[in-house]
């Protein structure tokens, strides 16, 4: 798979030469994101509780009960941000990664120096058909830009994905889904769990039940936000 990895990376910065990608907000020659699209995004942020939408500063209501302590998300599922994850899921176009990565640097608060970034697993079929593990990748370019350690503690116990399913499908599979390394603490370190985009909620707030059970802080950092239909 390393191999597969270094022959994508290669042959995707060949074609950034020869065919420069249009900028997925409007279409500019240049980059995925051009600077006026990237503002556009980052001065409308998500401003509601991520698993209910209201209102709300802190992303999370704390009527819910949640493991999670904040939640930071871009935006709302745009068109752009749309565009970006899915040429990273979809078409093999791994410099969306650092985009988004940017887009959420610049959208984070200051951090506490001792925040560990952990990215959501992805199913392990979907890493195969990818050669990578999207998420992760868009984790280790946020913390490289923070400065901060990045790490991989949780791991992913099911195959199933939530794309076509319902909420109370998504929470009972979510219950499920992760375990953590043995042997690993997390005692007093404040952990920012990356997703790429929340729907219920379900998957974040089940891999944050585990990072607090080994006594983490966690906030959570994704890109966008989209709503259950």
């Amino acid at each position: 798979m390393g191999g597969v990895n270094v022959k994508n990376t290669i042959v995707e910065r060949i074609l950034q030469i020869l065919a420069p990608h249009p900028c997925c907000g409007c279409g500019r020659i240049g980059g995925l994101l051009c600077d006026d699209c990237k503002n556009d995004i980052i001065h409308e942020p998500y401003c509601g509780c991520i698993v209910c939408g209201r209102s709300q500063s802190l992303g999370i209501c704390y009527k819910h009960n949640s493991p999670i302590q904040r939640a930071f998300v871009v935006s709302e599922r745009t068109e752009t941000i749309r565009s970006l994850i899915e040429r990273l899921k979809f078409h093999n176009t791994k410099g969306a990664a650092e985009v988004l990565a940017d887009c959420l640097h610049t959208s984070l608060p200051l951090l506490p120096h001792e925040t560990l970034i952990v990215s959501i697993p992805t199913v392990r079929s979907h890493i195969r058909q990818r050669g990578y593990d999207h998420a992760a990748l868009i984790a280790r370019h946020l913390a490289r830009k923070r400065g901060l350690q990045y790490a991989s503690p949780l791991r992913r116990e099911t195959k199933t994905t939530q794309h076509i399913v319902n909420r109370k499908t998504r929470q009972s599979q979510a219950q499920h889904a992760f375990s953590l390394e043995r042997g690993v603490s997390l005692t007093d370190r404040t952990v920012v769990l990356v997703d790429d985009i929340i729907t219920t909620a379900s998957t974040v707030m089940a891999a944050a039940d585990i990072l607090r059970a080994s006594g983490a802080t966690v906030w959570v950092a994704a890109c966008a936000y989209q709503p259950l239909d």
